[in-house]
């Protein structure tokens, strides 16, 4: 018999992580404004992180569903606050797979239980 796995998101970690990822990079670029490739660099990296902090306590089908959350909020607000030019876009594609690839890798693998 199988147990049900909750794959409830936590709204609130999720949105608090993924503006936090873009605002972070924007400070930097404020104050590096010669470096406008490494804010766009350091927003994926951040966001990879929040979604690694935010599913330190989820299980199952949850942890990739809130790093797709994370990714998907910080791309929003990056887009939100950049435009939409064809570089904009391209980065937050790579911020959404971030915030999967930052909530699954390095996890321990769980293999189901067989009777």
């Amino acid at each position: 018999m199988t147990t049900p796995v909750p794959t409830r998101v936590p709204v609130l970690p999720v949105v608090a992580a993924g503006v936090a990822g873009q605002l972070a990079d924007d400070l930097l670029f404020v104050f590096l404004p010669s470096f406008p490739g490494a804010a766009a660099i350091l927003a994926i990296v951040l966001t990879a992180g929040a979604a690694r902090l935010v599913t330190a306590k989820l299980h199952g089908a949850a942890v990739p569903r809130a790093g797709l959350a994370v990714g998907a909020v910080s791309a929003g607000v990056g887009l939100l606050l950049s435009g939409l030019g064809l570089v904009s876009i391209i980065v937050a594609g790579l911020t959404v797979l971030a915030g999967v690839g930052g909530a699954i890798l390095g996890r321990p693998e769980v293999r189901p239980h067989r009777d």
